[in-house]
Formats: C-alpha cells, sequence, structure tokens
C-alpha cells in the first residue's frame, strides 16, 4: 500500500479510500471543483443529520455511486450522541467523511488497513466495514440479551409495581437497535440492485448479508420475547385488578345486611316496637347473621366467591 498523503490510500489492487472530514472545508470544495459529481454527495452530507440512500447513475457510461450516510454509533439514552458515517463508493473509489473504525471495532489502524490492503475493489473494502459495523451491533444485541433474561427472572420471581416500566425501556432499547439496523438492510439491497453482478461472487457480500440475517432474526425473536413479557404482565395487572374488585364487592354485598338494619334501628321514630322487646338485641343479632349467611350460600351457589376468602400462601 502507498499513498501520497495520510488521508489517501492508494491500494495494491488499484482502487483507493479517500478520508475526509467537515473541518477540512477547503479540501471538500477542492474536491467538488475538481469531480463536479461528489457536489450532490457532499451537500447531502453537510446538511444531513440522520439515514440517508441514494444510487447516482451517471450519464456519460452506465457506472454507478452508491452514495449515503449511516447512523453507525449512538447512545440510546442520549439523541445527540450520534455518529454519522458519509460514503460514496464506486468499484474503484471509496469516499469517507468524519468515519472513525475506533468507535465500531476492537481492531487497530494498522489491522484494518491490512485487511482492506487484501480488499480486490472498493465495493468489497465497504462491505468489510459494513461486517465491523453490525459486529458492533451484536455486542450489543448480546448486552440486550443479558438485560432481558434478567428481566424475565424478575418477572416470574419478584415481580412489582415499576416492572412495567423496565418492560417499556428493554422495548425503547429494541426499538433503537432496529433504527441502526435497518439502513445497513436498505444499504444492501442498494448495492444488489446497483452492482449486483460486481458483487454476487463476493464473500464479503455473502458474509456481510448473513451476518445482517442474523442479526435481524435475533432482533426479531428478543422482539416477540418483550412482547410476550409485556402481555404476561399486563393480564397479570389485569388479573390483579380483578381480584381487588372481585373482593371489594363480595365484602360490600356481606356487609350490606349490618349496614342496613343498622341504619333501621338507629331511627329516632317514637313508635318504633323494636325498642321495647325484650330480647331485641338478640334477635337483631340473629337477623343481621341469618341475612348474612344467606347471602354468603347465595354467592357460593352462584360460584361468585372464587378464591377470594380461601387463598392459599404461595412463595
Amino acid at each position: 500500500m502507498s499513498g501520497k498523503k495520510e488521508d489517501i490510500h492508494c491500494f495494491a489492487n488499484g482502487w483507493r479510500w479517500q478520508e475526509f472530514s467537515f473541518q477540512e472545508k477547503d479540501k471538500l470544495k477542492q474536491l467538488t471543483d475538481k469531480f463536479p459529481e461528489y457536489d450532490v454527495w457532499i451537500n447531502n452530507a453537510m446538511d444531513i443529520e440522520t439515514n440517508y440512500l441514494r444510487v447516482l447513475s451517471f450519464d456519460d457510461h452506465h457506472d454507478c455511486a452508491l452514495i449515503g450516510s449511516l447512523n453507525y454509533s449512538a447512545d440510546p439514552s442520549d439523541e445527540d450522541s450520534y455518529r454519522l458515517l458519509h460514503y460514496y463508493v464506486t468499484e474503484n473509489k471509496l469516499l469517507t467523511i468524519d468515519f472513525d473504525i475506533g468507535t465500531i471495532s476492537k481492531m487497530t489502524r494498522q489491522t484494518l488497513m491490512a485487511r482492506l490492503e487484501k480488499c480486490d475493489n472498493a465495493f468489497e473494502a465497504f462491505l468489510f466495514i459494513m461486517g465491523e459495523i453490525l459486529n458492533t451491533f451484536l455486542d450489543g444485541i448480546d448486552d440486550f440479551e443479558e438485560k432481558l433474561i434478567d428481566l424475565e427472572k424478575r418477572i416470574r420471581f419478584h415481580n412489582h409495581g415499576n416492572i412495567l416500566e423496565e418492560i417499556f425501556d428493554r422495548r425503547s432499547e429494541m426499538l433503537f437497535l432496529k433504527q441502526l439496523t435497518i439502513p445497513i438492510e436498505e444499504m444492501l439491497l442498494a448495492m444488489e440492485e446497483a452492482f449486483y453482478e460486481n458483487i454476487k461472487d463476493m464473500d464479503a457480500f455473502r458474509q456481510t448479508k448473513v451476518r445482517l440475517e442474523r442479526t435481524m432474526k435475533l432482533l426479531y425473536h428478543y422482539d416477540s420475547q418483550i412482547e410476550t413479557l409485556l402481555n404476561i404482565n399486563m393480564n397479570l395487572y389485569s388479573y390483579r385488578g380483578n381480584e381487588v374488585i372481585k373482593a371489594l364487592t363480595v365484602f360490600t354485598v356481606l356487609v350490606t345486611p349490618i349496614t342496613v338494619f343498622g341504619a333501621l334501628w338507629g331511627m329516632n321514630f317514637k313508635n318504633m316496637p323494636e325498642l321495647d322487646w325484650g330480647f331485641g338485641y338478640l334477635f337483631a343479632w340473629v337477623i343481621i347473621l341469618a341475612s348474612t349467611g344467606l347471602i354468603y350460600w347465595w354467592l357460593y351457589r352462584k360460584g361468585w366467591l372464587g378464591d377470594v376468602l380461601r387463598r392459599k400462601n404461595k412463595k
């Protein structure tokens, strides 16, 4: 490998990688003046703050270029922490703006350059970089899996009032991982559409595509698990709420005789014969207990008591 400048890397197989930074505005201006076909890409890169993808077709020949911006690193707890990789890819040229391999891969820059030296063209190099980005996403999915397993254990053994909020937190993380992965899926489809004959036999293309499928399947399965946990918890809350309402209803019905007769004999009318009965107090208790027992028996026969009044203690 040789290069005239630090930011231009020319490889033995005839392709080159040129790196830029938005701080180097003079270099970007010189690039657009010399190569007008880069103008659309650089202008979009300067203005955009989200994922972007476009296939450029040149009128003078049949070559195409894949241009776009990819959010390759972000913190789900900070909406302003995203990092965008701006890329321009043809068969023999790879141009990037504000790309730092250190944020997505554990490999050193020297290792990266040695790996890119083995690539036959810029397509293969770009696919290799996409594969490394997907590896970073897979590491994030592994961390997410640990959180999900811990959440499942606590739902099973120590379900508490805040667990629903934690499920929604995991769901938000899942959506965040999908938002990072879906643009790579779109980008691979665009490459397949525009450069199929060039990349169909590449090992890098097949490996990146399989890695993407693995990532998407994991996200799909974990998404299903979260939905299941959410449904279980919502059903559990609904069941507990019904049990509370049932208990309150039974209690209200059972104390109705006491309330009614207490209100009746608490009146202060002069002509109340029960006030002069010798066994009026005993008579009142008999009426109250008998009517309460009758109501209880009626509820029991109807099967409306359920486990409200007879429940086993379980851990």
